[in-house]
């Protein structure tokens, strides 16, 4: 019965999801299916990932990550081993929602997400199996929980997004920003929408302290920055012209948008930013265990994590190289301690909220 519902729920979410993807990203579904074999030729590099006999069955699987992406990673697992792999597509609130309502009949199988404080809080609930995948010693181990029940297989940056057609000096950090000549060309994406700028928030107060955090957003505020929706909605306001930079726009749709024409310049500021792991994780309930732990091990292989370099993500393994942007050991960070930044995030939201929104 489980399987049953979760194909329906998979097959109702594949549809509903196609046509706009995550609302974490600018990268469509069609684009993901036009693109799964280039990167998977891609992969071919690295070495194909060999399947474990025997795999059989389905699993369901629920991913708050970029549409394209997910997509290119289920064909080429499914095409490997056989396995159907019913996908459910969200952010990562609508996902850990959608756990958190299944907890008296669990569905999920392998979850992707998009934020680290979110895997960590499914920790927290002793749902997640303890694994270490294939490949592991390769990625980056600051992304690894400390029990194993969770990895980041992949990462965001968040940068200063200008459309150079509105913005004819594009900054080089943040505190630029409250500078008079970007007075209200300036949009950020809400934090209580955006697990990723959530994140930036937290890292700075846990790295800098309040007092400095909130001196920086006050100017900000006071120069006339707005904030405005989830990741996409902001840079579809600067894409669009309406506005000139993003504050914290996600690296990888940034370069999507620009890869396909959008007149966008991408900077990684001077001071430093985050760059948010995306975990994946298995849930103690699955019922097809061998397939959750093979899809698990495929995501870290070479060859998948091609497919999420393909695809604009900062890989986790050292030794796949990022298609746009710097590498992830060439990127200065406020932060990288999770624990801390996931301590900040408890009450961050609120706090934002009450001083500025």
């Amino acid at each position: 019965m489980k399987k049953f519902a979760a194909a329906i729920v998979g097959l109702t979410a594949a549809f509903s999801m196609a046509a706009c993807g995550s609302v974490e990203s600018n990268d469509t579904a069609t684009t993901g299916a036009n693109d799964a074999t280039t990167a998977a030729t891609s992969g071919e590099t690295a070495g194909k990932w060999e399947a474990p006999e025997g795999l059989s069955g389905s699993i369901d699987y629920y991913s708050a990550n970029p549409q394209g992406l997910t997509d290119a990673l289920v064909e080429a697992f499914q095409e490997r081993t056989g396995v159907t792999v019913n996908v459910f597509a969200g952010t990562t609130g609508e996902i850990t929602a959608k756990i958190t309502a299944e907890e008296a009949n669990p569905q999920a199988d392998v979850v992707y997400l998009a934020s680290w404080n979110a895997a960590a809080k499914q920790g927290e609930s002793d749902a997640l199996e303890a694994y270490a995948p294939e490949n592991i010693a390769d990625a980056n181990p600051k992304w690894n929980a400390d029990d194993e029940s969770f990895h980041g297989r992949d990462g965001s940056a968040l940068a200063i997004v200008a459309n150079t057609d509105v913005v004819s000096d594009v900054p080089s950090d943040w505190e630029e920003l409250a500078d008079e000549k970007y007075k209200d060309l300036v949009i950020m994406p809400d934090p209580r929408e955006s697990g990723t700028a959530a994140d930036l928030l937290a890292a700075m107060v846990a790295e800098w302290g309040e007092d400095k955090t909130w001196e920086l957003f006050d100017k900000l505020f006071d120069n006339g920055m707005i904030v405005q929706g989830a990741n996409g909605p902001a840079l579809d306001m600067v894409t669009s012209g309406s506005k000139g930079i993003v504050f914290g726009g996600v690296d990888y749709s940034a370069y999507s948008a620009r890869d396909k024409g959008e007149p966008l310049e991408i900077v990684i500021p001077s001071s430093g930013t985050t760059v948010t792991p995306r975990p994946v994780m298995i849930m103690k309930s699955t019922d097809n265990m061998d397939a959750a732990k093979a899809f698990v091990d495929f995501m870290f292989s070479e060859e998948a994590q091609e497919i999420s370099a393909s695809k604009n993500m900062i890989p986790a393994n050292k030794n796949v190289e990022p298609k746009n942007g710097p590498a992830l050991s060439d990127i200065k960070q406020i932060s990288d301690d999770w624990k801390a930044i996931s301590s900040e995030s408890k009450n961050i939201r609120e706090v934002f909220a009450e001083r500025y929104l």
